[in-house]
């Protein structure tokens, strides 16, 4: 396959963003490896699939909205991305172009550092791709899952394709019946005051919130304030992006270089 000095890694996405290439480059960095990560903004996923081979790019992460898109071109599709039915990574192996999703491993791995899930109660908020790789995590994990959304339609077809539960809308969650409850919506993102579960919690609950710009959001402010143990965005983030490292380099991930590195330069975009 074509090579690169250095190895080159980068994201597709529909507008370049710089929080990837600073994980994923301080990543590099730690481990001693001559290895260089772009974020690359593009308009036609098929083609940037299609860059990937001509150009021998070791590893791609893959952003909305072309999660769904690239899926077709690819040489393989791992297991848990073709039923998540999302590829957030492509990892580039003698020119054999392997889709995988992290993102349900860094949710996972996240939630495990404060919890087990064999068996835990686990609401879900969402019906979106991230709801989806949540669920699918959770239930790998044997939790016992329920989805509440907004949207009757969307939230049934996920369970249905995942075997989780069906909840209903997010005004039927009632904390009592949980251990743990997800925010897998937007509600949150780049929303400092919006909350999808405002005035529904309880102090037993462990609560996690998949958005992690800003890093507390106001689901987490709550919970923190009523004793609930919290779980932020960005170390799910950190999480899925060790699992790409590991992939890219076949070495074990410097989570903590990675997450140093992913805080700075949240706080440097002050969002």
């Amino acid at each position: 396959m074509p090579q690169s000095l250095p190895t080159l890694c980068g994201s597709i996405m529909g507008s370049p963003f710089s929080l990837s290439a600073k994980i994923h480059n301080a990543a590099y960095a730690a481990l001693g490896l001559d290895y260089t990560f772009v974020c690359f903004g593009v308009e036609d996923p098929v083609a940037a699939v299609a860059a990937i081979r001509a150009l021998g790019i070791r590893g791609m992460n893959v952003s909305m909205p072309y999660k769904t898109a690239v899926m077709a071109h690819l040489d393989v599709i791992d297991e848990s991305a073709h039923v998540i039915g999302a590829v957030n990574t492509i990892n580039n192996i003698d020119g054999v172009l392997t889709g995988y999703n992290t993102d349900y491993l860094g949710a996972v791995r996240a939630l495990q550092e404060v919890s087990e899930l064999n068996n835990r109660r686990i609401a879900v908020i969402g019906a979106g791709g991230a709801a989806r790789a949540v669920v699918y995590g959770c239930l790998q994990a044997a939790a016992r899952v329920t989805v509440f959304n907004r949207s009757r339609e969307r939230g049934k077809a996920l369970t249905e394709d995942l075997g989780a539960r069906w909840g209903g809308s997010v005004d039927a969650f009632a904390a009592q019946d949980f251990d743990i409850v997800i925010n897998a919506t937007s509600v949150g993102f780049k929303q400092p005051d919006s909350n999808p579960l405002d005035g529904l919690l309880a102090s037993h609950l462990i609560v996690m919130d998949v958005a992690f710009m800003p890093m507390q959001t106001a689901l987490l402010l709550q919970a923190a304030a009523l004793g609930c143990r919290t779980v932020s965005g960005t170390r799910m983030l950190v999480h899925q992006a060790c699992r790409q490292i590991e992939l890219y380099t076949e070495h074990d991930a410097p989570i903590d270089v990675m997450e140093q590195a992913m805080l700075h330069e949240i706080q440097r975009l002050k969002l």
